[in-house]
């Protein structure tokens, strides 16, 4: 198995900072953060959805398929986590921002 990311590893694939003009915006991809919800309030990635709960994450998972889900938290570590267990789960659309959140913004 193959591990991504500079900061944190993960079976999921690792997008950077740099990688977010590509990401931001498009109808390809769906931004999930996973921080609290107040952290969330006071700033986000453009078009994020804030999901704290497996079940919401599920179904945003099974609604989008055909999407490539680009995971942030804080640091990165979490998501990394998350993203491992979502790639050995059987998803192939899974993505982990490998950067502090503060540094995007």
């Amino acid at each position: 198995m193959q591990y991504y990311g500079k900061n944190h590893q993960s079976l999921a694939q690792a997008i950077f900072k740099e990688d977010l003009p590509k990401v931001i915006g498009t109808q390809e991809w769906v931004i999930v953060d996973i921080r609290m919800p107040l952290d969330f309030m006071d700033g986000h990635l453009k078009g994020a959805v804030n999901i704290t709960t497996q079940e919401e994450l599920q179904t945003l998972l099974n609604n989008n398929a055909d999407k490539k889900i680009l995971l942030n938290c804080y640091s990165g570590h979490t998501v990394s986590l998350l993203g491992s267990d979502l790639v050995n789960s059987g998803y192939t659309n899974v993505y982990f921002l490998d950067e502090e959140i503060s540094r995007c913004l």
